[in-house]
């Protein structure tokens, strides 16, 4: 049983800017609340589009970073990710910050989807892009703010990890779920 019911827009009555971070900007909107016309306040912060990598070696592994993360202070494991450039195609910012964060550069990158960050308060998509045939190119060439270790693991390996919770940031757990999903369970197809 479907319930065809769906969601009605909220009018923006207003939008301000509320400040620029860098890394991101906020607005403040006003809106109207179609079931009752009620007027509320809603923060949003604005961020550029990014790509999440999904780099598989020869042999089938995935191509990992290890980073420190100011938030959490701690090391993360994650797929090699980064901001996309203005102008700049998810597939082409996908061998870019492969190259940047691991040293590895591979085959002709393939979208496999696309991830809204977190929409309830966030305009931020991030695309999964995958990289096959990923080798060895280089050295890794981190931006100014980051250092990144990079680390070969199994499909499954990962799998493992994610359900232990050492690999738990939201975007690496959506974009290997995602192409798990698209390309079977086995993931390095």
């Amino acid at each position: 049983m479907s319930d065809d019911r769906r969601p009605r827009p909220w009018p923006v009555l207003e939008e301000r800017p509320a400040g620029d971070f860098g890394i991101f900007g906020a607005s403040v909107l006003r809106v109207r609340a179609p079931r009752d016309g009620t007027e509320h306040t809603v923060h949003v912060a604005h961020a550029p589009d990014g790509v999440l990598v999904l780099a598989f070696t020869p042999g089938g592994e995935l191509v990992m970073v290890r980073q420190w993360r100011h938030p959490l202070q701690r090391e993360t494991l994650e797929l090699p990710s980064g901001l996309m450039e203005p102008g700049e195609t998810p597939e082409a910012a996908a061998v870019r910050e492969l190259r940047e964060e691991t040293g590895y550069a591979g085959g002709a990158p393939e979208r496999v989807g696309c991830l809204v960050l977190n929409p309830s308060w966030q305009t931020t998509r991030l695309y999964a892009v995958a990289i096959r045939d990923a080798r060895r190119a280089g050295n890794a060439q981190p931006d100014d703010g980051e250092e990144t270790h990079p680390c070969c693991i199994t499909p499954d390996e990962a799998r493992r990890r994610v359900l232990s919770g050492e690999i738990d940031a939201a975007p690496t757990v959506g974009a290997l779920a995602l192409y798990a999903w698209r390309h079977g369970a086995a993931g390095a197809g």
